[in-house]
């Protein structure tokens, strides 16, 4: 099952208002709004009481950002509770408040909100212009991640109603967008994409994703990446009709339902795993999962699982000779069938869970270990003498094996430092190579201009001054051209120059030299280049711009020189503290394990080591993915 999230994304505001009694209101307001949305998940009908009274008294101070904020998050509570129609009713009403307060982000959270709704309602003509127009509105703000969050949201539309080739490409976009450092936004948008592959019967793509997923799962410790990622490969050995492998996962993944408190998700795996059963002929089990399923879909009122159910309960106690209860069954089927027929499509059902009344626990655990260390202190009071020395003589045992921990710990901190140290030494080693080729570059640069350029316009002086002597047609012809070749030889010598050593970026910086290089490549050569950049630039130092600059300019030249490309992108995304760099192409592909013995590829990963980033390399014969994630805190000392 395709995972797509619910937009609750809101930043918080600072208050418009001014004056002390208007900004007094204001600060009461916003702790109107914390207090209820404290009491969404527990007490829902309470949360909307105080939204509507942190609403009517934004209303009486006009300040538009708290009477949307009141009516946002009300929305936001009603679709949790499978009030859709109610929910969008709140979103419309938000809308205006988010426009007269030019909140651009606002609104664009709203169209996503409502784009959900509708989802959910099937309605998905609806839902589409509403992506779109969110979208349109977070590329505005150069919002990657959240762009990245619409268009996963428009891929499990086109998945819905079985369109595959919008379907992946929204999908593609996605990943594309999506921040790489977000574990379990990368292993949901992987998982989905593994789907995808298990519906083209893609099975060794498909596990390829499945497994990039689970790994990342292993990473966090996100119940939903977690769900998902057991899930999907319970999905990849059930359509690959392994149905004895499917079951753990299955079973694995129904079990994390109740740490996520989702109903829906449980009837629909305990209805999977009937099936399983009933597959393997286990009848039992069959009907033990299935009336669990049939019992939890009436609860939630799921009625297109408790149609499935049905059908497949009356198929079990046909099975195992019980005719009378399989025609009940198959007659409840009936009756529900033209009611899910008649919507035109599946309403996903997100219901609220009821949260187990943990504090309440956690109260009388404490009670009761409180007693027990009670308990423990009057026992030890009643020791004897030979039981205290007994307890010495373990206190000391102790303290010896306490004193072998820390010398052990001692141990391991001067292992650090010395794996540090020979880090900072390879590191260093990186450094001083790339500075001294910089360097060296530099030179060649200076030559190939003040030396050779310099030389070749005196040439052409020279030439030029021939003009006046009177030559013949033909001799002039000639010189003509020879002082064309010339102008040429010069301009190659400037563009040479210019690659080895760009002043533009210390003059425009990283983003805005590498915008023109593109351009440049473009002008000269068959290949298409698209440049994106996205979030505000961070401040680097020279040199590391300049390292990232190589980086990119290699990976354009094995393009240009190998993939026999007709399109290629270049992406820089900023996001907070992270710069991600993806350079793409659409040519032949390369074996990149074969690669690594070649130049281009090892220079390029000695420069991502020099910048402690992380490279990630996809090839195939549809084209070349390079991923490149830099921490640039890690950077800070450059």
């Amino acid at each position: 099952m395709r995972a797509f999230g619910l937009a609750v994304w809101l930043l918080s505001i600072g208050c418009f208002a001014h004056g002390n009694g208007i900004e007094r209101d204001s600060l009461r307001i916003d702790h109107l709004l914390d207090s209820a949305m404290a009491q969404e998940e527990a007490n829902p009908e309470g949360a909307l009481a105080l939204y509507s009274d942190a609403f009517r008294l934004s209303e009486r101070e006009k300040y538009g950002i708290g009477a949307f904020k009141a009516l946002q998050y009300s929305g936001i509570v009603h679709s949790s509770l499978g009030r859709y129609d109610s929910a969008l009713v709140y979103y419309q009403r938000a809308l205006p408040y988010s426009r007269k307060s030019n909140y651009e982000r606002g609104e664009a959270v709203t169209f996503t909100n409502m784009a959900n709704a509708y989802q959910f309602l099937g309605d998905y003509d609806r839902a589409v212009p509403l992506y779109l127009e969110s979208i349109k509105i977070f590329e505005h703000i150069k919002d990657s991640s959240t762009v990245s969050e619409s268009y996963k949201n428009l891929s499990a539309l086109y998945s819905t109603i079985d369109n595959l080739s919008l379907e992946e490409h929204y999908l593609k976009k996605a990943i594309l967008f999506a921040n790489p450092v977000d574990h379990e936004k990368m292993g949901i948008l992987y998982g989905n994409y593994g789907l995808f592959h298990i519906r083209k019967n893609g099975f060794a793509k498909a596990l390829d994703y499945f497994s990039k997923a689970k790994a990342l799962s292993e990473k966090t410790d996100s119940h939903t990446l977690s769900f998902y990622a057991t899930r999907n490969l319970g999905e990849y050995y059930n359509h690959a009709k392994q149905y004895a492998k499917a079951i753990p996962y299955y079973e694995q993944a129904l079990a994390l339902t109740e740490k996520m408190h989702d109903a829906f998700q449980k009837s629909d795996l305990l209805y999977i795993l009937s099936g399983l059963y009933q597959n393997i002929n286990d009848n039992t089990r069959a009907l033990e999962y299935g009336l669990q399923a049939y019992q939890l879909a009436e609860e939630i009122n799921a009625k297109e699982i408790l149609y499935r159910t049905q059908k497949r309960l009356a198929g079990i106690y046909s099975g195992i000779g019980q005719p009378d209860e399989a025609y009940r069954f198959l007659a409840m089927g009936y009756l529900l069938r033209d009611s899910v027929l008649n919507e035109s499509h599946v309403k996903q059902i997100s219901l609220m869970q009821t949260r187990f009344e943990t504090e309440k626990k956690d109260r009388s655990i404490a009670e009761q270990q409180v007693k027990l260390k009670d308990q423990e202190v009057e026992l030890l009071a009643k020791r004897n003498q030979a039981i205290f020395s007994l307890i010495v003589i373990m206190a000391l045992a102790a303290s010896s094996i306490g004193g072998w921990l820390f010398f052990r710990q001692r141990h391991r901190e001067k292992d650090k430092q010395i794996q540090a140290l020979r880090q900072k030494q390879e590191i260093d080693k990186l450094e001083a190579l790339i500075d001294g080729e910089e360097q060296e570059r530099r030179r060649i640069a200076q030559e190939l201009h003040d030396g050779i350029n310099g030389e070749l316009s005196a040439i052409k002086f020279r030439l030029a001054s021939l003009e006046e002597a009177g030559l013949g047609q033909e001799d002039n012809a000639n010189l003509l051209t020879a002082i064309e070749m010339v102008d040429n030889s010069c301009a190659q010598i400037r563009s040479i120059s210019h690659n080895l050593m760009p002043t533009s970026i210390t003059d425009f910086g990283l983003v805005e030299t590498i915008r023109q290089y593109c351009l440049k490549i473009n002008q000269s050569n068959g290949l298409r280049l698209e440049f994106q950049s996205f979030g505000d630039a961070a401040a680097l130092s020279s040199h590391v711009e300049t390292v990232i600059y190589r980086i990119i300019q290699e990976l354009i030249n094995n393009i240009v020189k190998h993939a026999r490309a007709t399109t290629g992108m270049v992406q820089l995304n900023f996001h907070e503290h992270h710069l991600s760099v993806t350079v793409e192409d659409d040519g032949v592909g390369f074996d990149p394990n074969a690669a690594e013995k070649g130049l281009g590829l090892a220079n390029v990963r000695a420069r991502v080591a020099f910048l402690r980033a992380l490279l990630e390399v996809d090839s195939h014969g549809g084209g070349t993915s390079f991923h490149i994630a830099i921490d640039l805190n890690a950077l800070k000392h450059d």
